[in-house]
C-alpha cells in the first residue's frame, strides 16, 4: 500500500479529473469547426492542481504523523521539526503553552501546527514546498526527487493561476497536452515525491519505512 494521501490522489482526485478528460471526449464531435470546449480542459487544469496541492498537504500531515509516532521524546525528531516546534512554543502568547508538551502532549502540538501550516499553501510551486517540508519536517529539498524538475511543477502551477485570473482569456490548453503532459508528469511526481517520503521516514525513525515504494 502506498501513503494514504497517494491513495486518495488516486482513487479519488485524479478519478475526478480522468472523468473531465473523458466528458470531453464525449462532447467532441468528429466533423470540422470549433467545439468550443475549452472550459473543459481548464476545468481539468484547476481540478488536478488542486488534486496536487490536497496531495502535498495531506502527505505532509502523514510525514509528520509518523514521525511524532515513532519518537519517544520530541527530540528524536528531525533536526528542523524540532527547531520548529521550540520556536512555535518560544514565540507563543499564551504562557502556559508549554505545560501542553507534558508527556505525550508534543505530538499533538506538533501534528496541530503541522497542518494548520500546510493548510496555507495556496501555491504548490517547488519553492514553497521546499520551504515548508524543510520548515515543518527536517525534510531538505524535496523537490530534487522529481525527475521532470522544478520547473515543470512552477508552470504547471503558473498555468492553474492563468487559468484562475483569467478564465476564459487565458491561453488555450489542448486535450492531449492536459492529459499526456499534465496529468501524466502530475502523477509521475506525485509517485516520486511518496518514494522520497517514504524514505526519509525510514532514514529519520526507527521502524522500517512507513508504506510500500511504488516502482
Amino acid at each position: 500500500m502506498p501513503s494514504n494521501a497517494l491513495a486518495k490522489f488516486e482513487n479519488k482526485m485524479l478519478v475526478d479529473v480522468n472523468r473531465i478528460i473523458e466528458s470531453h471526449g464525449t462532447l467532441n464531435h468528429d466533423g470540422g469547426g470549433r467545439r468550443g470546449l475549452g472550459h473543459i480542459t481548464r476545468s481539468g487544469v484547476l481540478m488536478l492542481c488542486a488534486s496536487w496541492e490536497l496531495y502535498v498537504e495531506e502527505l505532509a500531515i502523514e510525514v509528520a504523523g509518523h514521525l511524532a509516532g515513532r519518537a519517544n521524546a520530541p527530540t528524536q525528531l528531525p533536526l528542523g521539526a524540532q527547531k520548529e516546534l521550540s520556536r512555535l512554543v518560544r514565540d507563543h502568547k499564551h504562557d502556559l503553552k508549554p505545560l501542553e508538551l507534558a508527556g505525550s502532549g508534543w505530538e499533538q502540538v506538533y501534528t496541530a501546527h503541522v497542518t494548520e501550516v500546510v493548510g496555507s499553501l495556496n501555491t504548490p510551486k517547488a519553492g514553497p514546498i521546499d520551504e515548508t517540508y524543510k520548515k515543518l519536517l527536517g525534510w531538505e529539498n524535496p523537490s530534487k526527487n522529481w525527475t521532470r524538475g522544478k520547473d515543470f511543477i512552477n508552470d504547471f502551477v503558473k498555468v492553474r493561476g492563468d487559468v484562475a485570473h483569467r478564465g476564459s482569456d487565458a491561453d488555450y490548453v489542448r486535450i492531449d497536452h492536459l492529459r499526456d503532459n499534465y496529468v501524466a508528469g502530475i502523477s509521475a511526481t506525485v509517485i516520486e515525491h511518496d518514494n522520497a517520503a517514504c524514505d526519509f521516514i525510514n532514514e529519520n525513525s526507527d521502524g522500517g519505512r512507513p508504506w510500500r515504494r511504488r516502482t
